[in-house]
């Protein structure tokens, strides 16, 4: 006979493949993704902005798409925050780039011309109105 605590067990395994499966998946179209902003990377955004690279993190679970850019001319943190309310408008209402925020994490990482991180400004849907 079947026990309760049997089919619990069966439907958490379940749950753990599903779960397992669908991130392998997001990490996959991540990946995807990341390797489209590469084939045209590095690539001049605006008169101090290059597109670096693209790269996906697994973070604690979730998966992050990372855009690594370089600056000519320093900036603070600071200045860095100021852009996001742009980029979340940018990113929660763009009918192509909404998909993506709804799957993913995403991060904009800024380093100086040295390589030296100058700060970073992260999305994630939850920041979405």
């Amino acid at each position: 006979m079947f026990k309760v605590s049997s089919f619990l067990k069966i439907c958490f395994s379940l749950l753990i493949l599903f779960s397992l499966n669908a991130h392998a998946s997001l990490m996959a179209d991540c990946n995807a993704s990341a390797n489209e902003v590469n084939k045209i990377s590095p690539k001049k955004l605006d008169s101090i902005t290059t597109l670096l690279s693209a790269v996906c993190t697994n973070d604690g679970g979730s998966v992050t798409l990372v855009y690594k850019n370089n600056l000519s001319t320093p900036v603070t943190q600071s200045q860095i925050n100021s852009l996001k309310p742009g980029m979340l408008d940018s990113w929660c209402t763009d009918p192509l780039l909404k998909p993506l925020i709804n799957s993913l994490n995403i991060r904009y990482m800024y380093s100086d011309t040295s390589g030296r991180k100058l700060g970073q400004v992260d999305l994630n849907k939850r920041e979405c109105r």
